[in-house]
């Protein structure tokens, strides 16, 4: 029989929020009207993108529709005619199966069995003879299930989605964390672009796509996922809400050793504070030498163990899944240093802090900081340490979102907000002062001078939790001159590096084989922390002894040290021979410089001195015309043919200098006393033809 109303009407309204009430006691202030929106349209098959903030409750949206439909089964009498399934399921795509196993708790406390379909739990079910595929096609143990995009295009799932009992009671199909179809879709893991796909040519057309995120940018972003999807014009419901975080307040610092470092100590003060906070790293790698440098900082002892915990996707769900129960239950589990696998949807209500180790791109970053301050009634920080090198970087090649933040002057806050275009954006992009916002971002604080107080939640009696403090030796050290020259330059460095690294994939190659290193990380077989211990102390190295010393951390320190240090000794050879030649060079080069400026000296003296000559050359030639010319008489001069006398005899060649300047190069400027020497008849004797004439013969003879 035809339902008689849709959800959209009042009647559906006032039906999901009696459930609600009924069902779900822990939420005494019912659904938010945001919510109220998105799960009526939902349950109606509309397709819906929502965009709204981190802890804004996106994950109701997928729980309330199956409890809704479930207790519309259980009590029909109860409630009006509306559309409804016999069996009801949602399928929710997640990125990790640390979302996926945080998806199926968070359901557990709302009494919704889920499952989470991945490596471990299909292995688990076919070591017990589970027919996982029947199971989930009947509908009839499993409300929701968590699935990953790569495992939907398994033949499994074909037999799933072709099923007319599961495909007569699937009522949705979520993508969560849909940001992600941009950012990983496009090379990491492209499946992700097919999901849109899957839910159009799989599941029926009466279902409601949903695509979930706080962190999904307007205008181009968008335009993408819902290309992706198959969103077009008025056919889905698109609900964008700030993802403004008013509980916290975000702080940018650069980072003093950089993150490729081994040390971190601006984390220490604010982890002395007690507050449980996560620590989000871009690579294993990094996580790893944060672990051991935080590890360090505490006292030795078991509660070591319990204070900090990492999270990563090497461990094993059971071990991630403690981790998160821990976080939550024991008051001396205060650190957590993870991977992209926590910062995408992970929650732990009793993280206050949240600490991201170099900038990625903006929507991680603000995926990271979201994880802390769940509780909108604690305040909670958001820290963003950065390379002061991406400063630079920022006006060269970054993106360009991601250099606005970093070259923000004025307020951070108002940065997120147009970046993501949060409402009203006449309030939204004002500074934190201006907007009064109560927990102002770093740059405002510093400006308005406002300090700002973030206490830890009290412990029990019995708990104490030991101070971090700067493990020994970490302490900068000033090399003096002939430290400096066991330094490498950097060309050194570069050639050093690449020989470590092909050193370590040998190792890795050769290692891999043996049974204990089956599941070791590529990155543990030589770490780039344990490279880097080598080349800060490359020339110094002279004995196995000293290089099993200062690689004492590495795991493979005992069997291959010799091997590492043959490579050394080769290493140093061959630069301490290339300084060699290049002094030997330099020494030559020098040399020939300082002939050079000898002859050149050489050179100019002797020039020097044949123009002294040539200049009284010509001066005994003017005298002797001089006094040739007084001799003569008047006469004698009204004889000549030609008023033009012959010049003086030139014996030394004009220089291209005289043509410009009738000055011989290297002669000093004529002064007045000189000018005074100069005669008429001097002159007038320049005048002279330079050959020999006719009257000039006879005057001769005569």
């Amino acid at each position: 029989m035809a339902s008689k109303y849709r959800w959209t009407d009042t009647q559906g309204r006032q039906t999901v929020k009696e459930i609600v009430r009924k069902l779900i006691p822990q939420w005494p202030n019912g659904l938010y009207s945001y919510q109220e929106d998105i799960i009526l349209r939902v349950l109606d098959g509309q397709d819906v993108l929502c965009c709204v903030s981190t802890g804004g409750g996106k994950s109701a949206m997928f729980a309330v529709p199956i409890i809704v439909l479930r207790e519309m089964i259980q009590n029909p009498h109860l409630y009006p005619s509306l559309p409804t399934r016999a069996k009801p399921v949602g399928i929710v795509i997640t990125p990790t199966k640390g979302l996926a196993w945080n998806i199926v708790y968070e359901l557990e406390k709302l009494s919704v069995p889920a499952f989470a379909y991945c490596h471990e739990t299909v292995t688990d079910a076919r070591k017990n003879k589970r027919d996982l595929v029947k199971i989930i096609r009947e509908c009839n143990t499993y409300r929701v299930i968590c699935v990953d995009p790569e495992h939907l295009h398994d033949k499994a799932w074909r037999s799933i989605t072709a099923s007319d009992t599961f495909r007569a009671n699937a009522v949705y199909g979520c993508l969560d964390e849909v940001h992600l179809v941009n950012e990983w879709g496009a090379s990491f893991r492209p499946l992700f672009k097919r999901v849109g796909a899957f839910f159009r040519g799989s599941l029926p057309s009466t279902i409601s796509v949903m695509g979930l995120s706080a962190t999904l940018q307007p205008g181009a972003p968008t335009d993408s996922i819902c290309k992706s999807l198959g969103f077009s014009g008025n056919d889905f419901y698109l609900l964008r809400l700030s993802n403004e975080r008013p509980n916290t307040q975000f702080i940018m610092e650069a980072l003093v050793n950089g993150v490729g470092s081994t040390e971190f100590p601006q984390l220490l003060p604010y982890l002395n504070s007690g507050r449980k906070g996560i620590i989000h790293c871009v690579a294993i790698d990094d996580l790893f030498r944060v672990y051991m440098y935080l590890w360090n900082s505490l006292p030795e002892g078991l509660h070591r163990l319990r204070r900090i915990r990492t999270y990563h996707s090497i461990r094993t769900s059971d071990y991630n899944k403690e981790t998160i129960r821990l976080l939550e239950d024991d008051p001396m589990c205060q650190v957590v240093i993870a991977t992209i696998a926590f910062a995408n949807g992970v929650h732990a209500p009793s993280l206050l802090d949240s600490y991201s180790i170099g900038i990625p791109d903006p929507d991680a970053l603000k995926q990271q900081g979201g994880r802390a301050g769940r509780r909108l009634d604690i305040p909670a920080r958001a820290f963003a340490f950065y390379q002061p090198s991406m400063l630079l970087d920022a006006i060269k090649q970054l993106d360009i979102l991601q250099a606005l933040l970093l070259t923000e002057q004025t307020c951070y806050v108002a940065v997120w907000n147009r970046i993501y275009q949060n409402p009203p954006l006449s309030t939204t992009t004002l500074n934190c002062i201006a907007a009064k916002r109560p927990l102002p971002c770093s740059l405002c604080a510093k400006r308005a001078n406002i300090t700002l107080s973030f206490p830890s939640p009290p412990l029990p009696d019995h708990i104490v939790l030991p101070p971090f403090t700067p493990p020994a030796g970490t302490q900068p050290i000033v090399l003096s001159a002939s430290d400096k020259k066991l330094q490498l330059k950097k060309k050194e460095r570069e050639l050093a590096s690449a020989e470590l690294a092909e050193f370590g994939n040998k190792l890795r190659l050769a290692e891999q084989r043996r049974s204990a290193n089956i599941h070791r990380p590529k990155s543990s077989y030589f770490p780039v922390s344990i490279s880097t211990l080598i080349l800060d102390k490359f020339l110094s190295i002279d004995s196995v002894q000293c290089l099993s010393d200062l690689v004492q951390p590495w795991i493979f320190a005992r069997t291959q040290s010799f091997t590492l240090y043959d490579v050394i000794l080769d290493l140093q050879a061959t630069i301490r021979s290339d300084r060699e030649t290049a002094r030997l060079k330099n020494n030559a080069k020098q040399s020939n410089k300082s002939k050079s400026r000898r002859k050149s000296k050489k050179k100019k003296k002797v020039a020097d001195s044949s123009e002294s000559e040539d200049m009284e050359e010509v001066e005994v030639e003017e005298s002797e015309v001089e006094h040739e010319t007084t001799s003569s008489g008047d006469d004698e001069g009204r004889r000549r043919s030609s008023p033009v006398p012959p010049p003086a005899k030139r014996t030394r060649r004009s220089t291209v200098l005289d043509d410009v300047t009738n000055q011989a190069a290297g002669s000093r400027r004529q002064t007045t006393a000189d000018k005074t020497k100069i005669t008429s008849a001097a002159i007038s004797a320049t005048y002279r033809p330079a050959y020999r004439t006719t009257a000039t013969s006879r005057r001769n003879r005569g």
